[in-house]
C-alpha cells in the first residue's frame, strides 16, 4: 500500500477535527501537516516503539524523557504509565493507554525511539518527505476529498501583491455536521502557518468569509497590518475532485510513490540484539548488562565513565560490567594506570578500591591520587580548612579533581573556600544556591 493511501485510510477525522481547532491564538507554524499524521492510527509503529523500549536494556524512564516537548505530554505520560505496570504489547493494552486517549502513533509525536521509515526524514529537505506532500493535499483541498468523513466545500486565497497571501479552504465534516474555515498564510521566508478561523452551518458565501477573516484579524499579524492592501479576496467551488497542481505533482513524485513499510516487530532479546547490534546504544545497553556475551576486550574506560554520568547515584557493587572486568580473568584489576583514569568517575572511592587487589592500589601514582582523596573525605571540618589554606594557589584545580560534593554543600566549608578562591562560587551546590540568605552572604 502507498504510505499516503495508508495515512488516508487511518486518519481519525474527529480527532483531527479536534486538534486543528485548537491551534495556538498566534497560529501554527505549517499548514496542518503534522496534525495530519499525529491523528494517523499506526499500531505497527506502537509495537516497534515500545518493542525498542522493552528490550534495548536502557533506563526506559530517562529515554522516554529525553523525547518530551511541549506538544506531546499526553503521549509522555501514557508511556510512563505503559511501563509502569510492565504490560505486554498487544492491541488490547495500546487501545487501552494510548488510543482511547487520541494517541494514535508514537513517532510523528517524537517518541521516535528507533527509525520507523515511515516517518523518516529525508537530508535534503528541512521536513519530513511525506509531510511535505500532506502540505499540499490540504493546500489543494485533497486531503478532504480523500479522507473519510470530510469533503471539500471551497477554496480562495487574499492577496496583497507580493510573495505573501493567505490560502483559504474550507471543509465539511461529517463528525459535527460543519462547514470549517482554515486561513493558510504563505510568507515568503518560509514562516508558514494555518489558522482555524470558525465553523458554518452552511457552505458560507464570500461576504461570511471576509466577516469571520476581519473577526479574527487581532490573531492574524500579517493580515491585521496589512489589511487595506488586500488586491484580491476571493473564494470558489472547484468544479471536479480536488487534485494538486502539475507543479505540485513533480515536487511530491517521491512521496506519492513511497511504499507503506511494516516494520518488523521482535519478540525476545537475541533477535532484537541481532538486528539493532549496530545501534551505539543498544550495543552499549547489552554490554553493560551481558558482559560475559558480549564483552571482547573494548577499552572499557569509556564505557564507566559515560555509565556513571548517566547513573551518578548507582554504586560500583551494583555495577555488573565493573565487577566483571575487575575479576581475575582480566588484568585491569592489576593495572594501577587504569584504576587511575577511572577513579575520578564516581564518588565511591572505597567502592571502586574493594575491587582493586592491595598491590595494586600501593602503585606510587595510584597510592598518591587516594591518598589525596581520602584526606578531602575527612569529617573533621577543621582539618579541611587547613588543608584549603595550605594549597589555595591550587584549590580550583583540587575542587573540581578531588573534593566530593557534599563539600560544596557545607556552609562553612563553602564560605572558607570562597575566601581563598571566588572561582569556587561556580561550584557550590544546589542545595545551597537555593539558600537565598547564604548566597547573599557570599556576594557580599
Amino acid at each position: 500500500m502507498k504510505l499516503i493511501d495508508f495515512i488516508l485510510k487511518n486518519l481519525q477525522s474527529a480527532s483531527f477535527l479536534e486538534d486543528i481547532k485548537n491551534e495556538y491564538p498566534s497560529g501554527e507554524l505549517g499548514w496542518g501537516e503534522d496534525v495530519v499524521l499525529k491523528n494517523v492510527l499506526d499500531y505497527n509503529d506502537f509495537e516497534l516503539q515500545l518493542t525498542y523500549l522493552k528490550y534495548f536494556n536502557g533506563d526506559i524512564n530517562r529515554e522516554i524523557d529525553k523525547n518530551i516537548n511541549r506538544s506531546n505530554r499526553v503521549a509522555w505520560k501514557a508511556l510512563k504509565d505503559f511501563f509502569k505496570k510492565n504490560n505486554q504489547i498487544n492491541k488490547k493494552n495500546i487501545d487501552k493507554y494510548f488510543i482511547k486517549k487520541n494517541i494514535f502513533n508514537l513517532s510523528s509525536l517524537n517518541f521516535n525511539f528507533t527509525d520507523n521509515l515511515n516517518y523518516a526524514k529525508n537530508e535534503n529537505v528541512d521536513n519530513y518527505e511525506i509531510l511535505n506532500l500532506l502540505k499540499d493535499y490540504i493546500l489543494f483541498g485533497v486531503l478532504f476529498d480523500k479522507a473519510k468523513d470530510f469533503s471539500l466545500t471551497l477554496l480562495g486565497d487574499i492577496t496583497f501583491g507580493r510573495d505573501t497571501c493567505y490560502y483559504i479552504v474550507c471543509f465539511y465534516s461529517k463528525t459535527d455536521k460543519r462547514h470549517h474555515l482554515l486561513l493558510l498564510f504563505l510568507e515568503a521566508d518560509g514562516n508558514d502557518q494555518y489558522h482555524y478561523i470558525q465553523s458554518f452551518k452552511t457552505p458560507p458565501n464570500l461576504s461570511q468569509v471576509k466577516f469571520a477573516v476581519d473577526k479574527s484579524k487581532s490573531d492574524l499579524l500579517y493580515y491585521n497590518w496589512n489589511s487595506k492592501h488586500v488586491e484580491n479576496f476571493n473564494i470558489y467551488k472547484p468544479k471536479n475532485k480536488s487534485t494538486l497542481s502539475a507543479w505540485s505533482l513533480k515536487e511530491n513524485k517521491k512521496a506519492l510513490k513511497s511504499e507503506r513499510v511494516e516494520n518488523r516487530i521482535f519478540k525476545d532479546e537475541d533477535s532484537f540484539y541481532n538486528h539493532f547490534k549496530n545501534d551505539s546504544i543498544v550495543q552499549t545497553n547489552y554490554l553493560k548488562k551481558y558482559p560475559e556475551k558480549y564483552f571482547k576486550n573494548q577499552n572499557p574506560i569509556w564505557i564507566i565513565k559515560e555509565h556513571f554520568r548517566e547513573n551518578p547515584n548507582q554504586k560500583f557493587k551494583k555495577f555488573n560490567f565493573y565487577k566483571y572486568i575487575m575479576s581475575e580473568k582480566f588484568n585491569f584489576r592489576n593495572d594501577p594506570k587504569f584504576i587511575i583514569e577511572i577513579i575520578h568517575s564516581k564518588e565511591d572511592l572505597e567502592g571502586l578500591l574493594s575491587y582493586v587487589p592491595l598491590k595494586t592500589q600501593q602503585n606510587k601514582d595510584l597510592a598518591e591520587e587516594i591518598r589525596i582523596l581520602r584526606m578531602f573525605r575527612s569529617k573533621d571540618k577543621n582539618f579541611l580548612i587547613k588543608v584549603f589554606k595550605t594549597n589555595k594557589d591550587k584549590l580550583y584545580d583540587l575542587a573540581t579533581n578531588y573534593m566530593p560534593k557534599s563539600i560544596f554543600n557545607d556552609k562553612k566549608l563553602v564560605l572558607e573556600l570562597v575566601k581563598l578562591d571566588t572561582d569556587i562560587i561556580s561550584l557550590i551546590g544546589e542545595k545551597l544556591k537555593k539558600d537565598k540568605k547564604f548566597m547573599k552572604k557570599i556576594w557580599e
